[in-house]
């Protein structure tokens, strides 16, 4: 999917070189859970 206001975790992280290691660790699995979430959402709509 592409737009503007979706981004997956690696093209943030690639967009954002100034995270570090540890806030990495941290963002991480929430990011994937929001990823998660959306994906669901839109084929929610779609059904």
């Amino acid at each position: 999917m592409q737009t503007k206001y979706y981004k997956t975790w690696e093209e943030y992280k690639a967009q954002h070189p100034e995270i570090s290691k540890r806030e990495e660790k941290a963002m991480a699995a929430r990011m994937q859970g929001y990823e998660e979430a959306m994906f669901a959402f839109v084929m929610f709509l779609l059904i």
